[in-house]
């Protein structure tokens, strides 16, 4: 069954040609920073509402029964499937997607059990994940995810605190000039902490780092900081 890269299923707005407007977009998780990976799908996606972030213990009292959200589960933090089932009860409407690094059968067989509308793993291929989103918008049911995809990533490569805001940042578009603002440092100490951040995640380019964000900030969470240096005295910047 889980041979193919992914599974369709014909969902209740089959054949039907309009296009559901999504009202508003809403990111269960209880780890904040990996809305800036969600944010870069989303745009590739075409949909422009800024996320915000549910706990997801609290999801069934957020949605609104009378309105067209689309909820984005973390897949992978632990689910509460109970109040899952509750918050699909209660918004009909929604469309209610697992994204993940670590998809597992066992994942897509619950997604599956509970009625939810898909499962993106975010090791697809930019396009086809994007592609997948737009179809489950749209009101079909995608469980897309990777050959042999019940192997966990590589574990996160060890990251400051400051170079985990740097990565969060590029991943959500930000330009040097703009994170060294955001931190109070200079460009330069912008710079150094990107190029840092090129070398322990073995890319060659800032774009190579955007796909990997939530990934790397998801595993990273669960490691203790590497030690920040004091770029102060090297470039002039303001702590």
């Amino acid at each position: 069954m889980f041979a193919e890269r992914g599974l369709w299923l014909p969902g209740e707005a089959e054949g039907d040609t309009m296009k559901p407007k999504i009202e508003r977009i809403v990111f269960a998780t209880e780890r904040p920073l990996l809305a800036v990976g969600l944010r870069e799908l989303l745009r590739r996606t075409g949909l422009e509402a800024e996320p915000c972030v549910v706990e997801p213990a609290a999801l069934a009292d957020a949605v609104q029964p009378e309105e067209t959200w689309l909820i984005v589960l973390d897949g992978d933090s632990p689910l509460f499937w109970e109040e899952l089932d509750k918050a699909r009860v209660r918004a009909p409407m929604s469309r209610f997607v697992i994204c993940g690094s670590a998809i597992t059968p066992k994942l897509v067989l619950a997604a599956m059990e509970h009625k939810l509308d898909g499962v993106i793993s975010t090791r697809l291929p930019e396009l086809e994940a994007t592609e997948t989103l737009v179809r489950i918008c749209n009101g079909e049911r995608h469980f897309r995810f990777q050959d042999g995809m019940e192997m966990r990533p590589a574990e996160a490569p060890a990251l400051s605190r400051r170079e985990r805001l740097v990565l969060a940042m590029v991943a959500d578009g930000l330009r040097n000039r703009q994170i060294a603002i955001a931190l109070g440092t200079s460009e330069d100490s912008v710079k150094v902490h990107i190029h840092r951040l090129l070398r322990k995640t073995g890319t060659r380019r800032r774009q190579e780092l955007i796909p990997l964000a939530a990934t790397i900030l998801a595993r990273a969470d669960e490691e203790p900081d590497s030690p920040d240096f004091d770029d102060t005295w090297m470039f002039g910047g303001k702590q």
